[in-house]
Order: C-alpha cells, then sequence, then structure tokens
C-alpha cells in the first residue's frame, strides 16, 4: 500500500481520533525532538546557509515561523550575534521543548537574545515592517492558507527584508520500510479502516517555479526558489520504534495491546527482509529565498 508524502511529512497515524495540528504537536513534543527533527535538521540548517551565501551575515530581529523544537531559532542565534530571534509557534507544548533545548545548549548573553511566542503563521503577531527576517522550516505546507501566511511575511518585514524558508515538494513516494509496515498493519485488518478527516491545510508546494510566481504575486523580489533532496539513512535496528514512538504513534496507542504486540512482530518481520540500503528516505524539498522590496512598486 502507497503512503503519500503528506502524511510522512505530517507523521501521525490515519488510525486515530480527529485532532488539531496544534493538539497533535502539545501530544508529541519530546517525540518530535527525539525523532522527527534529526531527519529534518540537515536540511533546514542548510536554508540558513543559503541565506547566508546570498545575502549575508543577518542583523536585527529574526523571526522563526512554526519554530518547532526551536531548531533554526537557536541555531541562528548561535551563529549571527548581532540578530534577535523570536521562535513562533502555535503549540505551547513545542515551545516548551524548544525553550529548553535553548537553555541546555545556549549560554546566558545568546539566551538573552531568543525568546519563544505562541501565535500563527497568518496572523502574525508583530507590527509591521518591524522584523528583517522571516525564517521558517518544514512549516508552512501546515497552514490553511499559504498565500495569506506569506503575505503575513510580507507585511512585518521591513523594507528589503528577507524571507527564507524550505518545505516539502509534491510527490509520489514510495518507502520500502513503511510498506514492510503497512503490509503488517493489512495483514492484521488494520490497513483498511478509513482515515479520519484532516484538517485543511495548504499542502506540500506544487514546483519551485510556482513557489517563486507566488512570492512575486505577493509583493516579493530577489526571489529564489530551487528544488532540493532531504535524505536520511534510518537505522533499521531503531525504526521500528520511530514508527511507534513518532510516525505512528497515535496508531500504536490506539489498539489493544495483544494486537499491537503482533504489529510489532509482523513489521519486525518484514523490515528484518530489507537491505540496509531500503532505509535511504530521500525526499524532493523546495528552498525559497526573497526579499521585499526597498519601496512598493506602483503600477501605471
Amino acid at each position: 500500500m502507497e503512503r503519500r508524502i503528506a502524511a510522512r511529512c505530517d507523521p501521525h497515524g490515519t488510525i486515530a481520533k480527529v485532532k488539531t495540528i496544534e493538539s497533535r504537536y502539545d501530544a508529541s513534543a519530546m517525540a518530535y525532538r527525539t525523532w522527527w527533527e534529526p531527519v529534518l535538521a540537515p536540511t533546514a540548517l542548510d536554508l540558513l546557509d543559503r541565506h547566508e551565501r546570498t545575502a549575508g551575515r543577518p542583523g536585527g530581529r529574526i523571526v522563526d515561523v512554526g519554530t518547532g523544537a526551536g531548531l533554526l531559532a537557536i541555531e541562528a542565534v548561535r551563529r549571527w550575534p548581532a540578530v534577535q530571534v523570536t521562535g513562533l509557534d502555535g503549540s505551547a507544548a513545542m515551545l516548551g521543548v524548544a525553550a529548553a533545548a535553548a537553555r541546555d545548549s545556549l549560554g546566558t548573553p545568546a539566551l538573552r537574545r531568543i525568546s519563544w511566542l505562541r501565535g500563527h503563521a497568518e496572523r502574525l503577531p508583530f507590527e509591521d515592517e518591524t522584523v528583517d527576517l522571516v525564517v521558517s522550516s518544514f512549516a508552512y505546507q501546515l497552514v490553511p492558507r499559504l498565500t495569506a501566511a506569506l503575505g503575513e511575511a510580507f507585511r512585518v518585514l521591513r523594507p528589503g527584508g528577507r524571507l527564507a524558508f524550505v518545505t516539502w515538494r509534491i510527490a509520489d513516494v514510495r518507502f520500502a520500510p513503511d510498506d514492510a509496515f503497512e503490509d503488517a498493519l493489512d495483514e492484521l485488518e488494520l490497513g483498511d479502516e478509513p482515515a479520519d478527516a484532516e484538517e485543511v491545510r495548504a499542502g506540500d508546494l506544487t514546483s519551485a517555479g510556482a513557489t517563486a510566481r507566488r512570492l512575486r504575486r505577493i509583493g516579493f523580489r530577489s526571489g529564489l526558489a530551487r528544488e532540493a533532496w532531504l535524505g536520511y539513512d534510518h537505522d533499521p535496528a531503531t525504526y521500528l520504534d520511530f514508527l511507534e514512538g513518532y510516525a505512528e504513534r497515535d496508531l500504536f496507542a490506539d489498539i489493544e495491546p495483544d494486537l499491537r504486540a503482533r504489529l510489532r512482530e509482523g513489521t519486525t518481520e518484514r523490515l528484518a527482509r530489507l537491505r540496509p540500503a531500503a532505509f535511504r528516505w530521500r525526499v524532493p524539498v523546495v528552498h525559497a529565498l526573497a526579499r521585499r522590496p526597498e519601496s512598493i512598486e506602483r503600477g501605471p
């Protein structure tokens, strides 16, 4: 059974009660940092590298939209000494995890330059033209109205301010370990239950070109969008732990203990038949960099 990339990029089981995005991340905040952030980290941090190569080292105020466990916000404070960073997220639990991560990894001077705020991409809690750089990694696909969210980034940026984000590109990607898991579900007659309705969301980007055109329509200039690949080598020995601890945690929690044990056993048997190379996950992403003009360009 083929799994859609969207299901993997927001990895929670389909045999679960309907939950909002915020409550889902509230429930899995620590698991997110343990299991999912390491998958995203190299590609997310590459976004900061790309921005620096394009625009130089920033100063001033940075907002990390959908900060999650704080990866980008913490790294921005660590590498750029002239910035003040606000990590913004709709999940209070995720913000708690991010704040704890910052305390564990940053010294006191850097901690004074980072703060955490609950808020949403479509209604950024900042005044017009007060931010120098908006960054975001793997968050914009979750908003209901992407154009509105990007428009909010444009609104809060100062003239000449910049936007840098990365998120998933639409693609049908087969992943053998996931196929093995779904075969185990099918054997136990768990795979055919109707999926709960997902909350409305913008979803993955269609292409780099479409992303650049969207940014230009909003008013951004000097836009650069390019497609890249996220690759991650899962450990065959811990992939079942990843499924149970994060990617399919709701599913495992919702079934009876004896059925859960049978699912573990069936999945373990199937995963053992795969070669180590089958555990390399490779999916397309879009990196986007854009600048708000120094002055609003008026038509004739």
